[in-house]
């Protein structure tokens, strides 16, 4: 799945951004139906041609699909197919949805490729989101963060799992297109995986009150010399101060001293640029 994904991003935009991890990591989160939310495509001749996934957090109301064609299978109908198999698969998150209320599905694509954003035009979808991919360049050290009076910044510890993971909840609620996620899927996607260093992730805290967090990781997919910031998020209250820059600044010493030519950063869940009620 990953290596036909790249042969496209690779055409279009010129890197590789889907990794067999990163695949098998999303299809084994433990809130994943595997049987409902992920399928795959095979081609009389036994290859693999296309997949499709679905996933939801509660309250049910936002469902992302995606699907991938292979290139030699463009044009075969095959993607008219997926957007449909996901409709189709997508109504079980209306049954577990609170009755009445408006279940929109978002579909992911590259931004201005011209033949899947026509697909989904025509299936009733409209643009309504983009992200973009921000990137800094270490040309020399980055500059320390300045200090916030109050405000203490060290790295992760395992015991400050369960904390980190309700200032993640609070950090994200306004976050669009964000569902409320288990403290179990928060822990397979950030905390559990191979690339997970906990000297790469800072915690902001305000006395014993977590105040923010920012979580980075060495290697980014599309280039293995720059760092990339997995996440980053600031409580409410402590918005405003300066608490995020800091956190970044953190994570930006750290990948320099473990000789990162850059960092790389895109929004967590940004990647919906399509959705239809």
């Amino acid at each position: 799945m990953a290596a036909f994904a790249n042969e496209e991003t690779e055409a279009f935009i010129g890197a590789r951004v889907v990794s067999p991890d990163w695949l098998l990591r999303q299809w084994t989160a433990p809130s994943v139906d595997r049987e409902n939310d992920v399928a795959v495509v095979e081609a009389p001749d036994g290859r693999l041609c296309a997949c499709l996934t679905l996933e939801a957090d509660p309250p049910y109301t936002s469902v992302f699909a995606l699907g991938m064609v292979a290139l030699p299978y463009h044009g075969r109908g095959i993607g008219a197919a997926l957007v449909a198999e996901n409709e189709l698969r997508a109504e079980r998150f209306v049954a577990l949805a609170d009755p009445g209320r408006r279940v929109v599905i978002h579909a992911g694509t590259l931004a201005d490729e011209p033949r899947v954003s026509g697909l989904l035009s025509a299936h009733g979808y409209r643009e309504v989101r983009r992200t973009q991919l921000m990137r800094i360049d270490f040309v020399r050290e980055p500059p320390p963060p300045a200090p916030i009076a109050g405000i203490e910044v060290r790295t992760f510890r395992s015991r400050d799992a369960e904390e980190l993971f309700a200032v993640h909840r609070e950090a994200f609620a306004d976050h669009w297109g964000e569902g409320e996620s288990t403290y179990e899927d928060f822990r397979h996607h950030l905390l559990d995986t191979p690339r997970f260093e906990d000297g790469l992730w800072f915690l902001a805290w305000h006395g014993g009150e977590l105040a923010g967090y920012a979580g980075a990781r060495e290697e980014a997919d599309e280039d293995s010399s720059r760092g990339y910031v997995d996440i980053l998020g600031v409580r409410r209250a402590y918005r405003r101060r300066g608490i995020g820059e800091a956190l970044l600044r953190h994570a930006f010493q750290a990948l320099f001293r473990r000789g990162k030519h850059g960092c790389d950063l895109q929004p967590l869940g940004g990647s919906w640029p399509f959705g239809t009620p």
